[in-house]
């Protein structure tokens, strides 16, 4: 029996996933010109999932600000790779008047368990009195002199939350609706980083928008006072009728009162009612577009040559649900109709223009009647259906000329022979083709192309002789590429630069690493992560990518020097992931 509680207590680590959770403090006797600062440690051997603590309530003490920070770190022993992840929060407190007072055992959530630090006992003394410590300015005669420290003690209090409001709360399936995300706040939120955005069933989404800042506004919510900022908006394409949840979106909005803190807000549940689309009235060739368009239509021409051919283009303008709904198509005639090439001018997906493009090509001269195009939509302020269709057109096809001889090509139905020619009593004299200009264009072109072979074949030589250089120089190109408006925007002192920096970096490790360019960021770093990448190049590119969230909502302007500083880190990041290579 005894060994078997032995064995029980070894494994028990194991069992729980090897999580430690441990909290310290810097002394316990503080005098009242310094600092208590408390320290919860959270390790494991897998990457964990942990609320932010929230900060004790210590008597004698007024709570100034938190810090947390996250590293792992891997060792072999024994040829056996041991990982080990560390995530830390410091709560900094400055003491009020002497006293001995203690710090409660916390508990602390780690996935789906709960663990218990240690209690302490905390003595506060009288500080012992210096020129360099005395101020008859201040409060008590004590001199502290950060700017994050109030006078008056007392816990934060207010209200920040986040809210989805939707653009209308009844849609029909496959009806556009926009979902903005608004921070509602009494207190005095510096700035906001999403960190996270949960999907559910039964919609596709796109960004509609994104503010780099928070721009307040002051609104009455649930009759008080507030100040609302918009966050982000998002377009849903509801495909299921019945109730559908929105997104979810969480973040952490920094506070300041009685110092800085960090909040954790996530979006309330809002939900929409998706209402079918009726079968009543619905037209034959209906191909799922919901909105409110507006159909124009074009004809190139109305007299050609037999083998030439004629651009018929149908213009489809308004809002709706572009990216869901099919082409239409022309019915069978006697002429080669190809399919159509859409070129989109759209925001979202889902307003703008769409024009779809068809060309003809008559396989008989004479009178070819090009017959109507329809495209049926459902009107969903109406709530009906409704069809649009072309003229039908008149198209004279003449005779044909020497090109249309070989339009029989074209036919993949038929024989694919040419047509015979006109003859002719005499032959113009053949001409030297040094004469002739299409022989030195041909020409220009074999000497194009064999200077792209030639650079192309040095590329990959100097790729092989000498990688760290050559790492460098696509390093260098990598960034020219993407992250040229950055630079540029680093060198006028914009804040500019950290909207371009992580939309170049994301953008370029996308095309590196073959990864989606839809994805969020999150969701760019994980799929980084399950890369052949150390683990101290991801830490600091998330690093980089906190850091320009966190300049991009700040209210004040960066200095140079963290331009500069956050400018040869970018460079440095592309330069390690350029020497990775890509799985190319």
């Amino acid at each position: 029996m005894k060994r078997l509680f032995v064995l029980i207590a070894l494994l028990m680590p194991i069992l729980l996933g090897a999580i430690t959770v441990t909290a310290s403090v810097n002394k316990n006797r503080v005098d009242l010109a310094d600092r208590l600062v408390y320290t919860i440690q959270i390790k494991g051997e897998e990457n964990f999932d942990v609320s932010e603590p929230q900060a004790p309530k210590i008597d004698l003490f007024s709570f100034v600000n938190m810090s947390s920070s996250s590293r792992s770190s891997s060792t072999i022993i024994n040829f056996k790779t041991r990982r080990e992840y560390i995530r830390t929060y410091a709560y900094s407190y400055v003491p009020l008047k002497e006293g001995s007072t203690s710090i409660a055992a916390q508990r602390i959530r780690v996935g789906n368990k709960v663990y218990t630090t240690n209690s302490f006992t905390i003595d506060v003394i009288k500080s012992s009195p210096s020129p360099s410590q005395s101020n008859p300015s201040s409060p008590g005669g004590q001199a502290i002199t950060d700017p994050d420290i109030p006078w008056n003690s007392g816990r934060m209090t207010g209200n920040t939350m986040l809210l989805a409001s939707p653009q209308r709360q009844s849609v029909y399936k496959g009806q556009p609706v926009i979902i903005s995300y608004y921070l509602y706040t009494d207190q005095m939120v510096r700035s906001f980083s999403l960190t996270e955005e949960r999907d559910f069933p039964g919609y596709g989404k796109s960004v509609y928008e994104q503010p780099n800042s928070l721009d307040y506004e002051v609104v009455s919510h649930q009759g008080k006072r507030y100040q609302r900022a918009l966050v982000k908006r998002l377009v849903l394409l509801p495909n299921e009728a019945g109730e559908l949840r929105v997104p979810e979106l969480s973040g952490n909005a920094r506070i300041y009162e009685f110092g800085y803190m960090n909040q954790k807000v996530r979006s309330a549940d809002a939900w929409l009612d998706v209402l079918p689309l009726p079968k009543a009235g619905m037209p034959a060739a209906y191909s799922g577009a919901v909105g409110s368009f507006e159909i124009s239509e074009d004809l190139s021409r109305e007299e050609i040559s037999l083998g030439e051919a004629v651009t018929f283009s149908l213009r489809i303008a308004g809002k709706g649900n572009f990216n869901q709904f099919g082409n239409p198509h022309f019915p069978e005639s006697d002429a080669q109709v190809s399919s159509p090439v859409a070129v989109d001018k759209l925001n979202a997906g889902i307003e703008g223009s769409r024009i779809l493009y068809y060309t003809i090509i008559p396989s008989e001269k004479g009178s070819y009647t090009l017959p109507p195009l329809s495209f049926s939509w459902f009107d969903a302020q109406s709530g009906s259906y409704r069809t649009y269709s072309s003229k039908a057109r008149q198209i004279k096809v003449k005779n044909a000329n020497v090109v249309s001889y070989f339009s029989g090509l074209l036919d993949s139905g038929k024989p694919q022979t040419l047509r015979p020619m006109l003859s002719r009593a005499s032959y113009p004299p053949y001409s030297q083709y040094l004469r002739e200009l299409w022989f030195w264009l041909l020409v220009v072109l074999i000497v194009i192309g064999t200077g792209c072979a030639m650079y192309i074949s040095l590329h990959r030589i100097k790729r092989m002789r000498e990688p760290q250089i050559y790492a460098k120089m696509m390093a260098d190109r990598a960034l020219k590429k993407y992250l040229a408006e950055a630079e540029a925007a680093a060198r006028r002192a914009s804040k500019d630069f950290y909207t371009l920096a992580e939309n170049g970096l994301m953008r370029y490790l996308s095309e590196k690493f073959e990864i989606a360019l839809g994805l969020s960021t999150l969701q760019k770093m994980e799929l980084l992560a399950t890369q052949n990448i150390p683990d101290a190049l991801i830490g600091q590119t998330q690093h980089f990518i906190d850091t320009c969230q966190r300049h991009r909502f700040a209210p004040q302007q960066p200095t140079t020097s963290d331009l500069e500083r956050d400018m040869e880190q970018m460079k440095s990041i592309v330069a390690a992931f350029s020497r990775l290579g890509g799985r190319r």
